[in-house]
């Protein structure tokens, strides 16, 4: 008899640290971060979910450490709540650079969905 292995691989994204996207300190822009996690989240949703206007919320932020001129950045997500009214995705910004992978930062987005909406109208 054979069995059925159902493996997920969680959806990654890799970005490097450009010149176009530092200060003047080589530090990376801050809004740069969030359009690339931003980013990053609407692909998720869009290719696993149905939603008419995928509108991400940015529940909570947590940056760490700062990124420089050519890190290589790794974003990784993570369902942590996903309910009838909605979904949480945990986003972790992580530094290949370094042999720890030191964690530049941690988001929580949430979408809700259009049920839950229609029901507090």
């Amino acid at each position: 008899m054979k069995t059925i292995e159902n493996t997920y691989k969680s959806p990654e994204k890799h970005f490097t640290v450009t010149n176009n996207d530092i200060n003047t300190k080589k530090e990376l822009h801050l809004n740069i971060l969030y359009h690339e996690m931003e980013s990053f989240v609407l692909h998720i949703i869009s290719e696993n979910f149905y939603f008419a206007y995928p509108v991400p919320r940015l529940y909570k932020l947590q940056l760490l450490k700062n990124a420089y001129l050519n890190d290589q950045l790794l974003i990784k997500s993570k369902i942590i709540k996903f309910s009838d009214s909605e979904l949480q995705l945990l986003i972790s910004v992580i530094n290949h650079n370094h042999k720890e992978g030191d964690l530049i930062c941690n988001a929580i987005f949430k979408f809700d969905f259009i049920a839950a909406i229609s029901k507090a109208s």
